[in-house]
């Protein structure tokens, strides 16, 4: 009886932490692309052209763990400029993947954008 109890506990609790992972799976991957846009951006600011060979790689490493059609933008050819682009449609891709109704417009020229809140 208690075996039976104490499987059934690890059974639930492993159940748990699947769901968790899952469930903070996007924010992980928003705050990972988050950390390499802004070493992109202050690159830019500085003048830097060219993304050096360390930082390319941990991009690489923050869109390994996405999906596909979320990293498929992403251009890795060395451009600071041409990085931080695919990124941020990466970014986007993202966005749109967690949240379908989410929207980068401005409906009604108040300048915000973001969700469709009516829906």
């Amino acid at each position: 009886m208690i075996d039976h109890t104490s499987n059934r506990i690890e059974q639930q609790e492993t159940a748990l932490r699947r769901q968790n992972r899952r469930r903070y799976a996007f924010q992980r991957m928003l705050e990972a692309t988050d950390r390499v846009l802004w070493r992109l951006e202050e690159m830019n600011r500085d003048g830097v052209k060219t993304v050096p060979s360390p930082v390319r790689a941990e991009l690489r490493e923050v869109v390994e763990t996405m999906p596909n059609h979320v990293r498929e933008p992403l251009r890795d050819c060395g451009q600071v400029q041409d990085t931080l682009d695919s990124l941020f449609e990466i970014q986007e891709r993202l966005f749109r993947w967690r949240y379908p109704d989410w929207q980068d417009i401005e409906p009604d020229g108040d300048g915000t954008a973001g969700f469709d809140y009516a829906s």
